[in-house]
């Protein structure tokens, strides 16, 4: 705040250029060459806006048009991978030590939803609607919700059916 105020100041004894004939970088004014000072008087190399930004230290920004419209709360997804995480770091280990199908389910269900989110994270970013147009994006999205539900039918087949996830692991490590 203060080195906004100190250099308003500086801007205001400069007496070169206009705010109008003026090029504005980054929120700088800089004086252009043929509106230099003459000698006599102080030459100012930037000029500061008059009207400064507010400033404050708590985070409001906004999401982008699109973001906004679709009406996303990427607060309450970021605390439900939270949770999730929390989640599977005490699925695991349970799996491990009290392999059950119901624990199993589980673990299934997390697993699947955290690569579900990581995913569809990687997709909506890099599959963009600028880059290919407005259907490829969401034939991906459907893509990955389709492999989604697809990876958690085969693990909940594979736990009614077979050994289960965790014994088929043990399984392989004997192998």
């Amino acid at each position: 705040m203060a080195t906004a105020l100190a250099l308003r100041g500086i801007s205001r004894n400069c007496t070169a250029g206009s705010r109008f004939g003026s090029l504005r970088l980054n929120g700088i004014y800089i004086v252009p060459s043929r509106l230099a000072v003459p000698s006599t008087q102080t030459a100012c190399k930037a000029l500061v806006p008059y009207q400064s930004k507010s400033f404050s230290l708590t985070s409001q920004r906004k999401a982008a048009p699109e973001i906004e419209q679709a009406g996303h709360d990427h607060v309450l997804h970021w605390t439900a991978e939270r949770i999730l995480s929390g989640i599977l770091m005490g699925a695991i280990p349970l799996a491990i030590v009290y392999p059950t199908p119901s624990v199993e389910y589980v673990l299934a269900l997390s697993m699947t939803l955290h690569s579900h989110w990581g995913v569809e994270a990687i997709v909506v970013d890099y599959v963009r609607p600028s880059v290919f147009g407005k259907i490829i994006p969401k034939l991906a999205v459907g893509a990955v919700y389709g492999l989604s539900f697809l990876t958690l039918g085969g693990l909940c087949y594979f736990i009614y059916t077979d050994v289960g996830i965790i014994n088929a692991i043990k399984l392989l490590w004997k192998l």
